[in-house]
């Protein structure tokens, strides 16, 4: 089997110098570079150094072709993002995670990730779990879902509300979430806010008039002291792309709050989170990008638009003399899938019909582009 652990902390390292590594391939991800340098690093094993929540970096990690991904970091929400990226993503067939909270567990069975709270012996455990051996069921690729579970989302409510205004979860108490709330309580809606951090709680607590709750913002017991089960909205906006995600998750299918909202750090992960459910992704990062592009009319790739919605883009494409479409005729350049051109600008003329258009150097194309597809597109359009 070709397997990818991310984590090489006491439970990973145990497993893996356990494992049978001349039988199976393994791949080791973990963000300390120490774990290079360790002395005792078993033979026959990559190491590669990074945050495996990067798509890109499990793609290196050869996710495309492997047989099992262990999510095994220290954080919870880590290991179910890279869990979920590994199953929607890459289409892994066989996920396991290491979760803490049990109330969790059920939806995330019900999405094809195994969970396992791991104690002293972890190592041994996962060991019998993937092998059988040691007394545990044998587990086949495809037979993830529990005997007995039943579905836990709680259908969604309507997000209309009688007056006007929003109950409004706010998760991360930091600038962004401090901010966020004031705005939304001076337009006459209820906010809560969530924070993890004493130190932070201690300080938006005394500055803000709305009730402001110290815990885990993706934690079942903590949304429910907040009242999400009554929330029209939750707009989860911590430093953490992970803690977003699984916030937002937890809030839409236990809860059944009808409109989530999260902070994206890295852009990279917008398209991926809406896969994973999130209503609308935010990223400053790539708000900024798009800006400077704009600016910027050297750039060859503009995006006019992000339809975050549908997880898509309207970008427009200024094609060189090394465009390898220059002098072909527009029908009979093929996009991927779900992706279209819109029109082709030349000068002051606008062409929507392509039966006659052979592109030339200085057109414009103008495109609907799957985000997905973005690279595909690019590459044959504009070349390498």
């Amino acid at each position: 089997m070709k397997i990818i652990v991310i984590g090489y902390g006491r439970v990973g390292s145990q497993f893996v110098k356990k494992f049978d590594r001349q039988a199976n391939e393994i791949t080791v991800v973990d963000k300390e570079r120490s774990v290079l340098s360790q002395p005792d690093n078993p033979q026959n094993v990559r190491f590669l150094i990074g945050n495996a929540i990067d798509e890109d970096l499990l793609r290196e990690a050869g996710a495309d072709s492997a047989n099992v991904i262990l999510a095994l970091t220290r954080d919870e929400n880590t290991n179910l993002m890279i869990a979920q990226i590994a199953r929607v993503v890459f289409n892994v067939p066989k996920v396991l995670a290491v979760v803490y909270d049990p109330q969790r567990e059920a939806y995330f069975h019900e999405a094809g990730i195994e969970t396992l709270a791991v104690a002293v012996a972890g190592a041994d455990l996962l060991m019998a779990r993937l092998t059988g051996k040691s007394g545990a069921p044998g587990l086949t690729l495809d037979a993830w879902r529990p005997s007995g579970v039943e579905s836990t989302r709680v259908p969604l409510r309507s997000l209309e509300a009688a007056d006007g205004s929003f109950y409004v979860i706010v998760v991360g108490g930091g600038l962004v979430g401090y901010y966020l709330a004031r705005a939304l309580l001076r337009i006459g809606h209820e906010v809560t806010i969530i924070e993890n951090s004493p130190d932070t709680y201690e300080i938006v607590s005394q500055q803000i008039d709305c009730p402001v709750l110290l815990g885990d913002g993706s934690a079942t017991a903590v949304l429910e002291r907040a009242g999400a089960s009554r929330a029209n909205l939750m707009c989860a906006v911590s430093n953490h792309d992970q803690d977003n995600l699984i916030a937002c998750q937890v809030a839409k299918y236990r809860f059944g709050i009808p409109k989530t909202i999260a902070r994206v750090k890295n852009p990279k992960n917008e398209a991926v989170m809406r896969r994973l459910g999130v209503d609308t992704t935010v990223s400053s990062t790539g708000i900024i990008t798009n800006v400077i592009q704009n600016e910027l009319p050297t750039i060859p790739v503009h995006t006019l638009a992000n339809l975050g919605s549908c997880g898509a883009e309207i970008i427009e494409y200024h094609l060189t003399p090394t465009s390898p479409v220059v002098g072909k005729p527009a029908r009979k350049v093929a996009l991927p899938p779900n992706c279209s051109m819109i029109g082709v600008v030349r000068g002051t003329q606008a062409m929507t019909c392509f039966d006659s258009t052979v592109f030339a150097s200085g057109d414009t194309v103008v495109a609907f582009v799957q985000q997905e597809q973005a690279d595909a597109v690019r590459k044959i359009l504009m070349g390498s």
